[in-house]
């Protein structure tokens, strides 16, 4: 554990979770020198669209990225993708339209932290919506979803993915009664926070890792 701590810290991941106050008084993420990825799309609008319509959104971020080297417009395109609700396993299907060109210009990590980040404050600030604070409860879970394969295989050596999970853990989101109620309206499940989700992650590589530890010590 304590390496995976080292690693992490080396990194400079945790920096993303360093607190300040925005001018609501709420603990903040930092975003400075950022620029924030904009979306017109909230869960709700997002939720009735199928398959093909999905596809054609992120491809038209796609186009507007090789024509105008917009790198913004991929950003815009995984927010988008990972604001929609994931019952029917849509997100896997067509994330890769915008994912595969930030990938190949090395942004899919900043942009992956930054819409974390982004959500995150989105929870925090009291002055957001109940639907614009399910979207980033949304973009929360899928985030947590997608990496959870790679987490799992990083429970010894840490990783990028790691350092996603163990912030959104050490957010210490908790939904507000608005929050639930809106879930609730739209039929969508209300089964904890997304750091509550986070720490069962946590808590569940944890335990793996000391199972390991234990069976060594009997070798």
């Amino acid at each position: 554990m304590a390496k995976l701590l080292i690693l992490v810290l080396a990194l400079g991941l945790f920096s993303c979770g360093s607190g300040s106050h925005n001018s609501d008084g709420q603990n903040s993420l930092d975003m400075s020198g950022l620029e924030k990825i904009e979306s017109s799309y909230s869960y709700k609008s997002l939720k009735i669209l199928d398959l093909d319509q999905m596809t054609d959104i992120l491809r038209e971020k796609a186009n507007d990225y090789k024509k105008n080297n917009r790198i913004q417009a991929l950003k815009e395109g995984v927010l988008i993708a990972y604001s929609r609700p994931d019952e029917d396993v849509t997100l896997e299907k067509v994330i890769s339209i915008v994912k595969s060109n930030l990938e190949d210009i090395g942004e899919w990590e900043s942009c992956a932290r930054q819409i974390v980040v982004q959500s995150l404050n989105t929870l925090k600030n009291e002055q957001t919506s109940p639907v614009e604070q399910v979207t980033a409860t949304v973009v929360l879970e899928n985030t947590l979803s997608e990496f959870k394969p790679a987490f799992i295989k990083q429970y010894q050596s840490g990783g990028f993915e790691t350092s996603i999970v163990e912030m959104i853990a050490q957010a210490d989101i908790r939904l507000s009664s608005k929050v639930e109620s809106e879930k609730r309206l739209t039929q969508m499940r209300t089964g904890g926070s997304p750091s509550q989700i986070a720490r069962k992650m946590i808590d569940n590589k944890n335990k793996k890792l000391k199972e390991i530890e234990e069976s060594q010590k009997k070798k």
